[in-house]
């Protein structure tokens, strides 16, 4: 690299517009050597000058480096402006190192959202990416999405995902066990439900999933897909599914299909805020197919009803259930 390239990657090092490639060459350049581990002490310039100086020549052609005196004087003083640029970058990133602990980089500050059973929201992200949560669902994401990839975390409860596309920059979901990697689509994910799963259902696109340990190794799944994995057993398994089933309720439709009374329950208290008590004398293996445009609690389980007959009693926020 001549001395013009090395100047102007060290300017845009300086004004923060290299590119993330050049960033990490010139974080590795410093993180190399110990020497720039150290805050710069008064007095030191001149030996940091000569520590970077070394440090260049070691990556120069063996041509560089067996001229005479004069030329290396010479070659010296065509590369003083390249020192003093990066005496401001060691600088920088000694401030930097100092900043995180034990001289790491330190973890950007998180933005942090949680929705209370029976509220909804819709998010925007730093890169015009967009997150529906569902109710009792909780997320964390950079608000500046400053690291090489789109970290998002969602520690409890369901979104809704579409992903602007960015080949570059990978968008991530981590949830406790697994890891959903994606560049551009939508997908809805649940976590942490009451079948005690993580489920993803893809809506368009294709997305990856990886266990944190090993266990999966980057199953890809399509439009029209299904993931499942059962946190107690470590089983999954993929079925089809209709696209957009799993996410109707971003547009305020309730939709149950074959489902237990266990999901009804869960999917109620979820949406309305409430709490549910089951008391079945029978029926406890019935199932409910049925959907819903943005209704009231009790249009939905006086229309249940008519499919699988039962009581129930509302009282503020409990509602009690049996036959």
């Amino acid at each position: 690299m001549d001395q013009d390239k090395i100047r102007n990657l060290l300017e845009k090092y300086l004004r923060g517009t290299c590119s993330q490639e050049e960033r990490e060459l010139i974080d590795r350049w410093f993180e190399a050597d110990q020497r720039f581990e150290q805050p710069l002490a008064t007095g030191k310039v001149q030996e940091l000058e000569e520590a970077i100086l070394s440090r260049i020549q070691e990556h120069l052609p063996l041509k560089h480096r067996n001229r005479n005196d004069t030329h290396r004087l010479w070659f010296t003083s065509s590369i003083a402006a390249s020192i003093a640029l990066l005496i401001g970058v060691f600088i920088l990133f000694s401030k930097r190192s100092q900043s995180g602990s034990e001289g790491k980089q330190p973890v950007p500050k998180l933005f942090t959202f949680h929705t209370e059973p029976g509220q909804r929201a819709k998010l925007r992200l730093p890169d015009s990416s967009t997150i529906w949560l569902n109710g009792n669902t909780a997320i964390r994401y950079d608000q500046h999405f400053a690291g090489p990839n789109r970290a998002i975390y969602l520690d409890q409860g369901e979104a809704f995902f579409e992903v602007y596309p960015n080949q570059h920059k990978p968008f991530i979901v981590y949830t406790t066990k697994l890891q959903t990697r994606v560049l551009g689509t939508s997908f809805n994910l649940q976590v942490q439900n009451h079948r005690n799963q993580y489920s993803l259902s893809i809506n368009t696109g294709k997305v990856s999933v990886s266990h944190n340990q090993g266990k999966i190794q980057h199953t890809v799944l399509t439009a029209g897909q299904q993931f499942t994995y059962d946190y107690i057993n470590g089983r999954h398994q993929i079925k089809a599914i209709q696209p957009g089933s799993e996410h109707a309720w971003i547009y305020n439709e309730l939709v149950f299909q074959s489902a237990s009374w266990k999901e009804v329950v869960a999917q109620l208290q979820t949406w309305y805020g409430v709490s549910i008590h089951l008391n079945l004398r029978r029926g406890q293996h019935e199932t409910f197919t049925a959907r819903f445009e943005d209704p009231t609690l009790e249009a939905v389980l006086k229309a249940l009803q008519k499919i699988n007959p039962f009581q129930y009693t509302i009282k503020k926020k409990e509602v009690h259930i049996h036959n």
